[in-house]
């Protein structure tokens, strides 16, 4: 009788035992998944630490592939040091263009012959590196003004650079400076004049070498040009000439998200402040092109969207539909994306979008074509009134980077983004 009672005080302590390792397994699990949990929310938020040109292994080869200028402002001392060495050792080759002492005795903004001889030694290393065409471009001047952004942004754009601007007020929770009364201004001006997919120059490359061919084998087909020559304008007394036609080509080959007008645009701060905008700016992204079309107004390629690049798309559109009747038709979310490679005479790029809608809204109602014609590229159809698109026997791949277009000098028809 002893020795069993002795037994079983013994495996009660054994199981007491088992209890509050049990509980203290929990303990420990619930900890780990808090922690877990933690961590993740700090990197949506944004950080130094999260940058996808200095984290994502598929973005940092397609930089180094790519022409990119990157434009640190607005940031603190601490973070912009931080910044340059991890970008100096993410990018070897790239330049990084500083002034040799910090902004603080700097002449006042508004003084423009003072403000251009501070700069004009950045501004040297800056033209050389663009004489030099160095892929990876790093300029940290320390400016804190919007027209000083402007001149960098505008030299970026005539020498064919994707911009990416990186300031903590576009998300990343990088260490701002003590003084921030001026972010407000930062914010409404670093908001571009629209955010997009931006090609890199061999895709662009690829594009217009495509573009081309599709013009070529257009002209060169006898039932196409007869069709298509009934719904334009020819004033010259030339023979019409298709090429000649549509002689105005985008100097940026991109795919546009959101149209902002630099802030003018309603919903343009939101989306910019979107946590897919936050997380995914100066990402690489690879878009795949499945169409190209071709109107009286346009030439254009389609862009399909895959589920993580719909996340960039704005919400607004979630309903798209062509055309301007009453009735419209529901088409799938991001029908509207393109590239715009041609325009006619007196066509802003906006109506690229608007002509594949009206195309796509006319095959998502059964539509039967007017007319079908066997090409190299596939087979065409036509939609009438000079509506054409031929869907590609493989997409093309193309690879971009996700940014904004920022520079204000005039823009045409050639280069706007709407």
């Amino acid at each position: 009788l002893w020795f069993l009672r002795g037994r079983a005080a013994l495996l009660l302590l054994l199981f007491r035992e088992w209890l509050e390792m049990r509980s203290g397994i929990r303990r420990l699990v619930r900890n780990l998944i808090t922690m877990g949990s933690k961590h993740s929310k700090s990197r949506s938020n944004g950080g130094c630490d999260n940058l996808p040109f200095l984290n994502d292994k598929y973005t940092i080869q397609t930089i180094k592939e790519a022409h990119t200028f990157f434009v640190l402002s607005g940031l603190s001392g601490s973070a912009s040091s931080t910044l340059r060495a991890k970008f100096s050792s993410t990018y070897p080759s790239s330049i990084a263009c500083t002034l040799a002492h910090p902004l603080e005795n700097a002449p006042v903004v508004e003084a423009a012959e003072s403000v251009d001889s501070w700069f004009a030694p950045v501004d040297e290393k800056v033209q050389q590196a663009l004489k030099e065409v160095k892929n990876v471009i790093l300029v940290d001047d320390d400016h804190r003004h919007p027209k000083r952004l402007d001149h960098l942004t505008s030299l970026a754009r005539d020498n064919d650079y994707i911009v990416v601007i990186v300031t903590p007020w576009a998300g990343w929770d990088c260490q701002k400076p003590a003084d921030q009364s001026s972010e407000q201004g930062f914010w409404e001006h670093i908001i571009p004049y629209y955010f997009g997919w931006f090609l890199v120059r061999k895709s662009s490359h690829v594009m217009r070498e495509n573009a081309e061919d599709f013009l070529k084998l257009l002209a060169n087909n006898e039932e196409f040009s007869k069709m298509f020559r009934t719904n334009v304008e020819w004033h010259s007394e030339k023979t019409f000439d298709l090429q000649e036609y549509f002689q105005k080509r985008p100097s940026v080959l991109h795919c546009t998200t959101k149209f902002c007008d630099f802030g003018e645009v309603p919903g343009c701060k939101e989306y910019a402040r979107s946590e897919a905008v936050v997380r995914d700016y100066a990402k690489a992204f690879t878009l795949n092109v499945t169409d190209l079309f071709v109107t009286p107004r346009t030439v254009g390629a389609r862009v399909r969207l895959d589920k993580y690049q719909d996340q960039l798309w704005p919400r607004d559109e979630a309903h798209e539909g062509g055309g301007d009747s009453e009735e419209k038709v529901e088409l799938p979310f991001g029908s509207r994306a393109h590239i715009t490679l041609a325009c006619a005479p007196g066509v802003r790029s906006v109506q690229t979008g608007l002509d594949l809608l009206e195309i796509l809204k006319l095959e998502e109602e059964g539509t039967k074509p007017e007319c079908q014609i066997d090409t190299e590229k596939g087979l065409l159809r036509c939609y009438g009134v000079g509506r054409w698109i031929v869907k590609l026997p493989e997409a093309v791949e193309v690879k971009t980077i996700f940014s904004g277009f920022y520079s204000k000098k005039k823009l045409t028809t050639e280069s706007d983004g709407n």
